[in-house]
């Protein structure tokens, strides 16, 4: 692995250790999102959160990796079908369940990308889903874009509370992530448009979710959304340095 992909995997890494720790602090809110028909819902809140340790600590383990970010991809595939489609579609939903939905659906997309990167050992043999991992991350990327335009509450979230113009940012950002989840779906200058997708995020994790953290420690909503922005980050990293050379503007 290269630095940029190991760098990329140790972000991926410490924000599903984020994940799994609020699975343990927050058991009983993360129950109530478990659908009601699966029993014992408090039973998988923890499990979740027992799995997302053990895929950071498998996503850090070279011979690991492959099985770890599969099953981490599956997870999270299951969750949008299983929990944030239930809720979109339901007429009293808000916005945010597409938000939920979109980057639980980014997150799929991650994992099996980091899980194409990884090397293959003895018996493992080459999933060829795994390479839709790049194109449900761009596609999830395009909806974020979209949202940019429909959802007139991300005009007051695109930067800090300082940051002047803060409307015009938000449609610029929504451009600016349809363009790059386009470039990566269609393979058009897909390396250069992932590694300025992953800075773009590294630099929103920076200057607008910390400082939301740091306002509101004890509120696990900043730190959610705050590492899912800086696990995305890390699969924009991985992209970036895995696709192919002729890629390579």
């Amino acid at each position: 692995m290269n630095k940029s992909e190991t760098l990329g995997r140790i972000l991926v890494a410490i924000s599903l250790v984020v994940f799994g720790i609020q699975h343990f602090l927050y058991g009983g809110f993360v129950a109530g999102l478990v659908p009601a028909f699966m029993p014992g819902r408090l039973f998988w809140a923890y499990f979740v959160g027992v799995a997302f340790f053990a895929a950071a600590a498998g996503i850090l383990y070279e011979k690991m990796a492959r099985p770890a970010a599969t099953m981490l991809g599956a997870m999270f595939f299951f969750s949008v079908v299983l929990l944030h489609i239930p809720r979109i579609v339901t007429p009293a939903r808000g916005g945010d369940e597409w938000t939920s939905g979109v980057v639980a659906l980014a997150m799929c997309g991650g994992a099996w990308i980091l899980a194409s990167a990884s090397p293959l050992y003895e018996r493992e043999i080459a999933d060829p889903f795994l390479k839709f991992g790049r194109y449900i991350f761009a596609m999830a990327f395009v909806g974020f874009g979209i949202q940019h335009f429909f959802d007139p509450r991300l005009t007051i979230r695109v930067g800090p509370p300082w940051f002047p113009g803060r409307p015009v940012w938000t449609y610029l950002t929504g451009i600016f992530f349809v363009v790059s989840g386009s470039a990566i779906f269609l393979g058009k200058k897909a390396r250069i448009a992932a590694t300025l997708l992953g800075a773009a995020i590294f630099l929103f994790f920076l200057l607008l979710h910390i400082p939301r953290i740091r306002a509101q420690l004890h509120d696990p909503g900043p730190w959610t959304s705050g590492f899912e922005v800086l696990a995305l980050c890390g699969g924009a990293l991985v992209l970036a340095t895995t696709l192919p050379r002729e890629n390579r503007e």
